[in-house]
């Protein structure tokens, strides 16, 4: 007999935060993908690792970047852990080197409904994505998306994305300006903001955002690293990248391809 998720393990729905917070209370959640650590670089540090994962509870579905690369092993796919001291904004978590990881005693889990699973293993389309209430604006978007092209100006880099309901621009500055990538590409986005820019719908890069590769169409697959061109730690935080979710929000597959 499977045992059966109790109050106590359950996540509070509660509203999810405006503005990146700590949050000291844990959350008990089940892991649905991790990906492979990809490697970084800050300025005047030595190069360090991140890896990205999609986690659930039994109603809410958030995206993790974690920046302790340790605690990659806990990350595996349908564990269950219980999280705590971790940065929170909106759907987006961020564990870092302060953060508890830990994993769930024996024989503890959470059951997830199916259209929680569908939720986080499907990807927005671009067409539904025009179509957004500018009330619910700005909206997080992460997933994987075919890129059409790219164009780099000073201080930004436009990236067309496409599916087959539409094509957007993605603009990309700071860490996510300049990426290598070329049409045909597959691209991993991760916590980009869905804003309306001179009367148009467009996907903007911010503090937690970040963007690689994982797929070059017809060319050899170079090792999967960024350099940051800023600092993502927060500094000057008690700490240092879905949540009472508001379901507009959308949370895509970042499962390896």
């Amino acid at each position: 007999m499977i045992p059966q998720e109790t109050p106590a393990m359950q996540a509070p729905n509660q509203v999810a935060p405006r503005r990146p917070t700590l949050q000291k209370d844990p959350i008990t959640v089940v892991v649905l993908t991790a990906t492979d650590p990809i490697e970084y670089e800050s300025p005047g540090q030595r190069k360090k690792k991140v890896f990205l994962a999609t986690v659930a509870t039994s109603n809410q579905v958030f995206q993790v970047k974690v920046l302790n690369i340790k605690l990659k092993k806990e990350f595996k796919q349908k564990n269950v852990i219980t999280m705590s001291a971790y940065i929170r904004y909106k759907n987006v978590l961020e564990i870092n080197e302060r953060s508890v990881v830990q994993k769930a005693p024996d024989g503890q889990t959470i059951a997830v409904p199916n259209d929680i699973w569908i939720r986080a293993k499907t990807p927005p389309k671009i067409g539904d994505l025009c179509q957004e209430d500018p009330d619910n604006l700005p909206t997080i978007v992460s997933g994987l998306f075919l890129l059409q092209k790219k164009k780099d100006n000073r201080k930004t880099t436009v990236y067309v994305i496409q599916d087959d309901t539409g094509t957007m621009e993605v603009v990309g500055s700071e860490i996510c300006y300049g990426i290598e990538c070329a049409e045909g590409d597959t691209v991993r986005l991760f916590c980009f903001y869905l804003k309306k820019i001179k009367e148009k719908l467009k996907l903007t890069s911010g503090k937690y955002s970040f963007m690689e590769v994982v797929k070059r169409k017809g060319r050899k697959q170079q090792p999967r690293s960024v350099t940051f061109k800023l600092d993502i730690a927060v500094k000057n935080s008690p700490l240092n990248p879905l949540s009472g979710v508001n379901y507009v929000v959308k949370v895509e597959n970042i499962s390896e391809e």
